[in-house]
């Protein structure tokens, strides 16, 4: 194994760093890396604001729930992390391996290890928020349940492995940043491709989870299966971040003694995944803003449905226009009406998974995306601000 020296060497780069750095940081890559942590930050508010105002005043939720609190937390960690990557600009980041000093690649990868803790916390929280997400939805079914269950044991898992490697993966501590000081360290290239693949796996099979439910829906057309699969199965955006950003770091790692620049183009892409992650689980909540966006374009297209007001279906949870709170139209959804409104289509599987469950109103719909009555030509914002006050 001729190859083993020199990757532990540089997986812990040592030796004399005599070059010059630029008067002006950040310089080279490190400039992508600062206006990819200005904007994505700003973009991403955008998104968790659309999903608080689509809970509160048009699903007048009177709670939230736990993939909320998630959310809320999660922005709140990638605007730090966002902040931090910024500030390692001025500190080394994206700069060619010979415009370092020893004092400036110290101060480089105390930085990495201070970011990496932030983006490894990002990364668990959009992966938490999309899964409790899909129990909410689809928790009912015992077999999807456990899968769901099963994912977030895993991501958890390795991401809490991750952060006590970044952080205690040399002893002394002080050596990640400083090579010469006497102890050793983990090799980080194996690190770095274990926790790459199963971020990478983690990511398609969130994505492909949601898909195994929509697609036995009964009640649904081919488009409204489509359009649901479009919104619920976002995390596919996120997870060819991952993979992009995953080639660059091994080839970071194995494939060039210019670690630092590569290095630039590879924290940019943790930036874009992470905030690319949320918005993904911002997105799939976003059903009441779809709806109406579907119905808008409908109508300004010209598209109207042949059918009259009088035998238009409304949803469960919506009030008609002339009627009182009190009507049974307003009533929240039924446990029977929601089971026969996404029982899968194959009724031996239906038996099997069902007939263990239980359905309470954590598994209800919380944010309007099965309710498929509601994509219809005709809706419009009148339609829409009927929900009941009740709805959660």
């Amino acid at each position: 194994m001729p190859r083993l020296p020199s990757l532990i060497e540089r997986a812990s780069p040592t030796g004399t760093f005599n070059g010059t750095p630029p008067d002006k940081l950040p310089a080279e890559n490190g400039i992508h890396v600062w206006r990819m942590a200005v904007a994505m930050p700003f973009v991403t508010f955008v998104f968790v604001a659309l999903r608080f105002y689509s809970r509160v005043y048009m699903l007048k939720a009177k709670k939230f729930t736990l993939d909320d609190y998630i959310v809320a937390l999660t922005m709140i960690v990638c605007i730090a992390h966002s902040v931090l990557m910024a500030i390692a600009t001025y500190n080394g980041m994206g700069l060619h391996i010979w415009q370092y000093n020893s004092e400036l690649n110290s101060r480089y990868y105390l930085w990495i290890g201070i970011t990496s803790e932030f983006y490894v916390l990002g990364l668990c929280g959009f992966k938490c928020a999309l899964l409790i997400l899909y129990l909410q939805l689809f928790g009912v079914y015992t077999r999807f349940r456990w899968a769901c269950y099963g994912t977030l044991f895993f991501c958890v898992g390795y991401l809490f492995c991750n952060m006590l490697t970044e952080f205690l993966g040399c002893h002394p501590i002080k050596k990640k940043w400083e090579p010469d000081v006497p102890g050793y360290c983990i090799n980080s290239i194996a690190a770095a491709t274990f926790y790459g693949a199963c971020n990478m796996a983690s990511d398609l099979t969130i994505a492909i989870l949601p898909l195994t439910m929509i697609w036995k829906l009964q009640i649904a057309t081919r488009q409204q299966k489509v359009g649901l699969s479009l919104i619920l199965s976002s995390g596919f955006i996120a997870w060819a971040v991952a993979v992009a950003r995953w080639g660059i770091a091994t080839f970071n790692l194995v494939g060039t003694a210019d670690r630092p620049w590569w290095a630039g183009a590879s924290f940019t892409l943790s930036i874009l995944e992470i905030h690319t992650g949320l918005i993904c689980a911002c997105v799939a909540t976003l059903g009441p803003l779809w709806k109406l966006a579907y119905a808008q374009v409908r109508d300004w297209a010209g598209c109207h449905s042949f059918t009259s007001s009088k035998s238009t279906t409304w949803p469960s949870f919506v009030r008609k226009p002339g009627q009182s709170q009190s009507s049974d139209e307003t009533k929240r959804p039924s446990r029977c009406a929601i089971e026969e409104h996404i029982v899968p289509s194959d009724p031996a599987n239906s038996r099997s998974t069902h007939g263990n469950s239980t359905l309470n109103a954590s598994h209800e719909d919380e944010y309007g995306l099965l309710d498929l009555s509601d994509w219809r030509p005709n809706a419009s914002r009148e339609d829409m601000s009927h929900r009941s006050a009740g709805d959660v």
